[in-house]
């Protein structure tokens, strides 16, 4: 099972939606048939946000190379006990989780 962390921004077409005041309704210049979108203060400051999680690291670099050394002493001991009852308490949660049948 592998596990990420990275959090990535939702996609352009899913975020250009906006809520509030004149949401739904876009400006049509006199001249031409293009449309605009302008975006609320808070909506432009939620996806430089979103934008600077993105960027952010969450890997605990110490912990990676410790593993790292250990698996190349060969001094890396898995503890069975431990991983049987994680996988068991993962496979209790799906169990929880999937629909049930009737």
């Amino acid at each position: 099972m592998k596990i990420d962390k990275r959090i990535t921004p939702p996609a352009a077409s899913k975020a250009s939606a906006t809520k509030g005041k004149g949401a739904g309704k876009t400006a049509t210049p006199a001249g031409g048939g293009s449309d605009s979108l302008t975006l609320t203060e808070s909506s432009t400051r939620v996806r430089s946000l979103e934008s600077q999680l993105a960027a952010v690291d969450v890997t605990d670099v110490g912990k990676v190379e410790s593993v790292k050394a250990a698996l190349a002493d060969g001094t890396f001991a898995v503890d069975a006990e431990v991983v049987a009852d994680r996988l068991i308490d993962h496979t209790k949660d799906a169990l929880r989780k999937r629909p049930r049948k009737k």
